[in-house]
């Protein structure tokens, strides 16, 4: 017989009910009613409440084991990463890729986009031609291959500054240090997009799904000379796409036994079954199913803490 999934006596994720918190992102509160739904039908006697006010509020939460996993829109930042450890005394989370993010506007969490002004000539662009743009290297539209008018025109740049999430990531992907000078940055998608919207020579990053008219997102290539693709939803799950990105659940491992609790592995593991990415698939905001090689490949990962 099946020994009996319960969690750890006296866990700190267990409100006075025996309720599971769960902490984390806010974008994630329809899935995630939809999964422990599931989990409570296989698992009779559980209860969760879901305290999804966002992304900021997971780390914390997951580090003093307040939160049985922490669902989050973005990788943990350098920061978070260094105050997780400084409560756990050097432990780091362990994160899992659950949904490829949603192209739907209402979405809170996108792909990243690089958008250009409409009537902009150029077609398409590799993430190393990105790197010079962004980083300084490229500074007129005629490096870009442009001629014509457009060769001699300086690009002007927009995007997610660099203190926000979308901008970390975008240096991350361009293995920058720095976005170059005159480099325009802001706290919103919608506001760098409206910069590119209000400035014909200008190029700037967002989230895909917040393209307005007058501005169109470019078709990205992962190296020089190879395809480009749009970020369709089949680039995304394909893998195609090279500004993609996921939702994730971030485990805690325990700083003495250095285990997984085996509530949160169930949980996860009903996440990336083949039901739970059918519950995903099914939310209104268009959240993305992981494609059938990254799901065996989590599944894999997940095993091995076992």
């Amino acid at each position: 017989m099946a020994e009996q999934l319960l969690p750890p006596p006296g866990a700190p994720y267990l409100n006075a009910d025996g309720a599971i918190r769960i902490v984390g992102y806010n974008d994630m509160q329809e899935m995630l009613d939809a999964i422990t739904a599931l989990f409570r039908r296989m698992h009779s006697g559980f209860k969760f409440e879901l305290i999804l006010k966002g992304t900021r509020t997971a780390p914390d939460a997951l580090a003093r084991g307040l939160s049985l996993l922490a669902p989050m829109g973005a990788e943990f930042s350098e920061a978070e990463l260094a105050g997780y450890a400084r409560i756990t005394g050097g432990d780091l989370p362990l994160p899992f890729h659950v949904a490829h993010d949603s192209l739907n506007p209402a979405a809170l969490s996108a792909p990243l986009g690089v958008f250009v002004d409409a009537r902009n000539p150029v077609s398409t662009l590799s993430m190393a031609q990105l790197a010079r743009v962004f980083t300084g290297g490229v500074m007129h539209w005629g490096q870009l291959g442009v001629g014509g008018e457009w060769a001699r025109r300086p690009i002007h740049l927009c995007g997610m500054a660099p203190a926000t999430a979308l901008g970390r990531l975008m240096l991350h992907r361009l293995g920058g240090e720095a976005f170059a000078p005159g480099f325009a940055g802001y706290a919103q998608s919608r506001d760098a997009v409206a910069c590119v919207a209000a400035n014909p020579l200008a190029i700037g990053f967002a989230s895909l799904n917040r393209g307005v008219p007058g501005v169109r997102a470019l078709p990205l290539s992962a190296h020089d000379g190879k395809p480009a693709f749009a970020g369709t939803r089949d680039d995304l799950v394909s893998g195609r796409y090279p500004l993609d990105r996921h939702l994730l659940i971030y485990l805690r491992t325990d700083p003495l036994t250095k285990r997984i609790d085996p509530v949160a592995r169930e949980l996860l593991r009903l996440m990336l079954s083949a039901e739970g990415q059918q519950a995903i698939a099914a939310g209104t905001l268009g959240y993305l199913p992981l494609s059938e090689p990254e799901r065996m490949a989590e599944l894999k990962r997940l095993a091995a803490l076992e």
